[in-house]
Formats: C-alpha cells, sequence, structure tokens
C-alpha cells in the first residue's frame, strides 16, 4: 500500500505468527489490539491470516482455536 510505506508486505514470521496465537488466547478477536502488537502489520492482515493459516493449523494439531485447549 503506497499510502503507507510502514506497512510489511510479505509472508509472516513465525515469531509474528506465536505472537498473535498468544494475544488471540488473552484478547480474543481485538484485531486491533492484537495488530498494537505487531509492528507494520494491520488489523485486517493479522484477521485474514489468522482465519486462513493459524486457525486451520491450530485444528490439524488438535487444539480448538477459540478456547486454545486440546
Amino acid at each position: 500500500n503506497y499510502l503507507r510505506p510502514d506497512i510489511k508486505r510479505g509472508n509472516f514470521t513465525e515469531d509474528e505468527e506465536r505472537l498473535i496465537i498468544t494475544l488471540h488466547a488473552s484478547l480474543g478477536n481485538k484485531w486491533s489490539t492484537i495488530a498494537a502488537h505487531l509492528e507494520g502489520r494491520t488489523d485486517n492482515e493479522i484477521k485474514n491470516y489468522w482465519n486462513t493459516h493459524i486457525r486451520k493449523k491450530l485444528m490439524r494439531m488438535g487444539v480448538d482455536p477459540l478456547t486454545h485447549q486440546q
């Protein structure tokens, strides 16, 4: 996005993914609050990544993505 040159491009790192999972466990779907902890990532980008990658990954591991319990 040329209007926001501070926005990161490209894939999420493993550290970012772990941080999203940790923050989601304590904050739930408060994407803008989670985005405040990830420099250069937007709330919408994080929400979309959660729904398309992380949630499915947790389910494959036998972890409930809502409660974060096995």
